[in-house]
């Protein structure tokens, strides 16, 4: 994780940082699970970039992999063309998760945000392609977090992250999320009464739409 209190910023920098009220080191290099910044200090990067990289930093695979692709192709508007990595890739990916997505799609996007915002509006595009119009609330869960773009925001439930943004943000209905530790069930068995009783909640977040639920986020 980077340390808060390093000090040595580009000098003149013109980033519009996520906070002014702290310094950040700059990152110059990265191998495996550690970066590096200009000063040559090392850090453990437990906050895996943004999040979400597993497959760690530096890795030549993939670096030879992206230069031999953007070397004939970068960027080639979906709107407008198909491309034969990408077939390959959703083929392989829908090998991967499994008989459940057999003859099943897949949409590229650049990040997590834009995933999030897509699968919104597909869930809404269907709803109205089938004649329920009337179909639009989102449910999900009490402190979950699908994205950082206003769409995402309106159906995560992190107080936090939502409070500066609440006016400009859609309210829709949240259930619990499953958490033994402080489970708002208070069950002491294996769990599956608890898991019982959250699915339950689903349901009745969705009865009690009248009929205005179009997608459940989890």
């Amino acid at each position: 994780m980077l340390d808060q209190t390093a000090t040595q910023e580009v000098p003149g920098s013109r980033l519009l940082r996520r906070s002014f009220r702290k310094t950040f080191p700059p990152a110059v290099r990265g191998e495996g699970a550690y970066l590096w910044d200009s000063q040559g200090k090392q850090y453990l990067d437990f906050s895996g970039s943004a999040g979400v990289n597993f497959i760690g930093h530096g890795v030549g695979e993939i670096v030879s992999a992206m230069t031999e692709q953007a070397r004939s192709l970068e960027f080639a508007d979906p709107s407008r063309f198909t491309t034969a990595i990408a077939d390959e890739y959703a083929e392989e990916l829908l090998a991967f998760a499994g008989e459940g997505f057999f003859g099943g799609a897949v949409y590229f996007s650049s990040g997590g945000s834009e995933a999030v915002e897509t699968a919104l509006k597909l869930a809404r595009q269907y709803q109205v392609e089938i004649g329920n119009s009337e179909r639009f609330a989102v449910i999900s869960r009490s402190q979950s977090y699908h994205g950082a773009t206003v769409g995402t925001m309106a159906v995560s439930g992190n107080k936090q992250r939502r409070e500066m943004y609440r006016p400009m943000l859609r309210e829709f209905a949240t259930v619990n999320a499953p958490y033994c530790y402080r489970c708002a069930h208070d069950s002491n068995d294996d769990c599956s009464n608890c898991a019982k009783e959250y699915a339950a909640e689903v349901e009745r977040a969705i009865v009690l739409s009248c009929d205005k639920a179009g997608a459940v986020v989890l």
